[in-house]
């Protein structure tokens, strides 16, 4: 392989908009349920349109400043038409090619209570709820009804580069009967699926005590892996759920540095790719991986070759991770000609630049469609004063008082959830 000149672009197969660059920075590394506590203790309430609008902008600029064209967003803000499209309409101007994903839940995140999972033994009665895990307890609106608000906002939606499909949280944070009714939904309106699953050790461990089995054995069982289905993360399996997904046709997001960070574990994508799953690569939320920059998750996969499983392949393994990040996601549901997006950089780079330079900082332009998008990004980026908002967002999630509200909702987490 010579020198570097051009790229295809990237694939960013796993991110969330909505807790995007304003808590970029803003968290530190904990367990996964202890991370979640601290990152909800910074907002006092959901992202305004504007905002979502504003964090979209940034975070797909920042994308497409980095070589990614293709995206997968799932949506974890408010779930209304008015914030969903106003995300979408986003990466349209900015020339981006992206799915915004409904995201549907409708169990507590983190509060495990006897009365929603009354077969896994940490679980708490009610009547015994910390307060502040109370919050965790946000009232949710009933499946049946979360569908139809879903099915109306795809429904509603046309877009030719940006689509909109349905994703759901997390198979510990769905009820069987969400999970049922969002694959006939899809079926439907033909839509694809995205899903959280086997993130965090503790998510196994609720799914096999409450269900019997894995998240992934649930997803099968349920009807919900197929080939339109993307999985996120998937960190702690088994043998028998990688031969689920692969029998099933399913795709991964594999998101190297959230899943560190968060200290879920390093997922064996080596494993999965010998069995046949198609394996792609993601940068997750600013919230957990703090950056959209896929040429430093390839260096991660490329550094982690010998936990990931990658090293046992056959093959140069920096030109496995760059495979991961380009054919395996626009093996996803991009339309368009998408050998016609790729990357320029300013000066000739190392034959694997891509996995241990930071060639970023070499890029002079990126294209979809054939057509030059970073001049037009970055002025649609400041006439909308993006950046600004973004700024005073990220202010108010560091102000005083926050970090004291966020370690104490991690006390209670650790004390009352992952201790007994």
């Amino acid at each position: 392989m010579g020198l570097v000149t051009t790229l295809p672009s990237l694939v960013n197969a796993h991110l969330h908009s909505p807790y995007g660059p304003w808590v970029r920075g803003v968290t530190r590394s904990r367990p996964f349920e202890l991370w979640m506590g601290d990152m909800m203790a910074r907002e006092d309430e959901p992202p305004t349109i504007e905002q979502m609008e504003a964090c979209a902008y940034v975070t797909g600029l920042e994308n497409l400043a980095m070589g990614n064209t293709m995206l997968i967003d799932q949506h974890f803000g408010p779930q209304t038409p008015e914030h969903i499209y106003r995300a979408a309409r986003a990466y349209d101007a900015l020339g981006l090619r992206a799915w915004v994903f409904v995201t549907l839940s409708d169990l507590p995140y983190i509060a495990f209570t006897k009365e929603t999972y009354p077969r896994y033994p940490k679980a708490l009665p009610e009547s015994e709820l910390p307060e502040d895990l109370v919050a965790f307890r946000r009232p949710t609106t009933r499946y049946e009804d979360q569908l139809q608000k879903a099915a109306a906002i795809l429904r509603g939606w046309r877009g030719d580069k940006v689509k909109v499909g349905l994703a759901l949280s997390n198979p510990v944070w769905c009820s069987d009967e969400l999970l049922r009714g969002a694959v006939q939904l899809a079926r439907e309106l033909g839509s694809p699926i995205e899903i959280h699953a086997e993130e965090s050790p503790l998510q196994r461990e609720v799914s096999l005590a409450q269900w019997g089995m894995s998240g992934i054995e649930r997803l099968a069982h349920l009807g919900l892996l197929s080939e339109r289905t993307l999985c996120a993360h998937v960190v702690q399996l088994s043998d028998r759920d990688i031969q689920l997904l692969a029998y099933h046709k399913a795709s991964i997001s594999h998101n190297p540095i959230s899943n560190l960070k968060l200290q879920n574990g390093v997922a064996p994508i080596g494993r999965m790719l010998a069995a046949g799953v198609n394996v792609c690569l993601g940068s997750d939320g600013h919230a957990s991986g703090d950056s959209q920059n896929l040429f430093t998750v390839m260096k991660f996969v490329s550094a982690l070759a010998e936990l990931n499983g990658l090293r046992e392949h056959e093959g140069v393994v920096e030109e496995m991770a760059l495979r991961l990040a380009t054919e395996n996601g626009r093996r996803l549901w991009f339309e368009g000609d998408l050998s016609e997006d790729y990357i320029e950089f300013s000066e000739p780079l190392g034959p694997y630049a891509y996995a241990w330079d930071d060639p970023a900082d070499y890029i002079k332009e990126v294209y979809v469609d054939g057509e030059p998008r970073l001049a037009r990004a970055r002025q649609l980026v400041r006439e909308k004063n993006a950046n600004q908002v973004v700024l005073e967002m990220r202010a108010n999630a560091v102000a005083p008082g926050k970090l004291e509200r966020a370690e104490r909702w991690v006390a209670a987490i650790k004390r009352q959830t992952l201790a007994r």
